[in-house]
């Protein structure tokens, strides 16, 4: 039980010591073309009222 216990306290500083951002963090804008050849801006997007979730990474 206590090597769970501390597995599991690791694996929690270690997901936050690689934080880059908090929620709240005010963020440089950039800009990205999607696959429709369309722009976008996250701070359009913001000012819009959508709601922005990126997913980084992925297979490959």
């Amino acid at each position: 039980m206590k090597k769970i216990i501390a597995l599991l306290v690791l694996m929690i500083i270690s997901t936050s010591l690689f934080a880059a951002y908090q929620v709240g963090d005010v963020v440089d804008d950039f800009t990205w073309t999607d696959n429709t050849s369309t722009t976008h801006s996250i701070y359009d997007l913001i000012d819009s009222e959508k709601i922005v979730l990126f997913f980084w990474g992925g297979p490959g």
